[in-house]
């Protein structure tokens, strides 16, 4: 699958993870996460305005004695392009000093900012300030973001990134639910957060830090009125399709399977999983399968049902098209918002409604 929609070194906005490495429990009792190429987070953020929830897909690409690169795509509105929004991608090197030392954290990164920002983080902290908020229970830091005062998102565009100062403070420790290969996980984080200020603009940041040194992820971020929260975390290698398609159930819900939102348009991310997949049927010659597309709550009842339907209809034309599925193995049903698995009345429970399930003929 070709990568997919319009390329940029520079990101509008979202937030940006810095992947390090972590092994600790969850409630799944799935593998432990760990550092490694092929592993994605997705990031969503729900306009108000829209009444839609926007996404972020970052996946690593490498990790080396210099550090983590990564490759971001995400969607921002934009009524000209054919589905009302507009998917970007660019690279960023996440260097190994400033995930140890830095004290500065870019929350927005905004057109002709480098791959790489010496000297920063992004809402992830260094090990210095996990260790302080640790240890002493406050660290000073410089955060960098877009501000409401200068007219909401698309005023802060214009205007420029501010640096607020200030103390962030430990305020208790929160569990966190993020869908790790599809499975509903609770990870444990340190609630932090504080008042910073620049000039006569001031801003109440908190932030949701995985409580684990050696990865420390900013699972939430907020910064004013907008909230970002980590919703999917999807590792490469996993085999719960082929097991979950061989059970009595003869059910998987397939991870790893993104689109542009409101769209049928599959994202390149999307390569792991769907080569996966076409590997999987490609052992199982017997096997026929329905693709079956479901939506959140969000938008008409019509309009759902015919995105549900266009995306499990986009899914089967890459699989026989690109990787040798035959056709007549494959049909496609789309339900919309009739069937959720999870409550739409939060961003990580409409990312769980937002999935893609194959039910084999069995």
């Amino acid at each position: 699958m070709p990568p997919i929609g319009e390329t940029a070194r520079y990101p509008f906005g979202l937030l940006l993870l810095a992947f390090m490495g972590w092994s600790g429990p969850s409630e799944a009792q799935s593998p432990p996460l760990r550092i490694e190429p092929g592993l994605i987070s997705v990031s969503a953020i729900h306009d108000t305005v829209q009444d839609k929830d926007y996404e972020q897909v970052t996946q690593i690409l490498s990790v080396d004695a210099a550090g983590t690169r990564l490759l971001h795509s995400w969607t921002i509105p934009d009524a000209s392009a054919p589905d009302g929004v507009r998917q970007m991608t660019y690279e960023q090197l996440s260097r190994a000093q400033d995930q140890q030392s830095a004290r500065r954290m870019v929350l927005w990164y905004l057109k002709g900012d480098p791959e790489t920002m010496p000297g920063t983080t992004s809402a992830t902290p260094s090990e210095a300030v996990f260790d302080e908020i640790k240890a002493q229970g406050k660290a000073d830091v410089v955060i960098g973001s877009l501000s409401e005062s200068d007219g909401g998102f698309l005023g802060g565009l214009m205007a420029g990134r501010k640096y607020f100062r200030g103390t962030l403070r430990l305020l208790g420790h929160q569990p966190v639910r993020v869908l790790v290969d599809g499975i509903p996980t609770t990870l444990d984080t340190l609630h932090v957060g504080g008042q910073v200020s620049v000039g006569g603009d001031s801003a109440n940041a908190e932030f949701l830090w995985l409580d684990q040194r050696e990865l420390r992820w900013a699972l939430s971020q907020t910064f004013q009125k907008s909230t970002v929260r980590v919703v999917r975390i999807d590792r490469p290698h996993n085999d719960r399709l082929q097991q979950q398609l061989s059970s009595k159930s003869c059910r998987s819900e397939v991870p790893g399977v993104y689109f542009l939102t409101d769209s049928a348009q599959l994202l390149a991310p999307s390569r792991p999983a769907i080569e996966a997949m076409a590997a999987t049927l490609k052992s199982q010659p017997s096997w026929t399968v329905t693709i079956e597309g479901h939506t959140d709550s969000i938008g008409s009842e019509s309009h759902n049902l015919t995105l549900s339907k266009r995306r499990a209809e986009s899914l089967k034309q890459e699989l026989v098209e690109h990787y040798g599925i035959p056709a007549a193995r494959l049909s496609t049903a789309g339900y919309g918002r009739t069937r959720p698995v999870d409550t739409n009345e939060t961003l990580e429970g409409r990312a769980h409604n937002r999935r893609v399930e194959l039910v084999r003929r069995c």
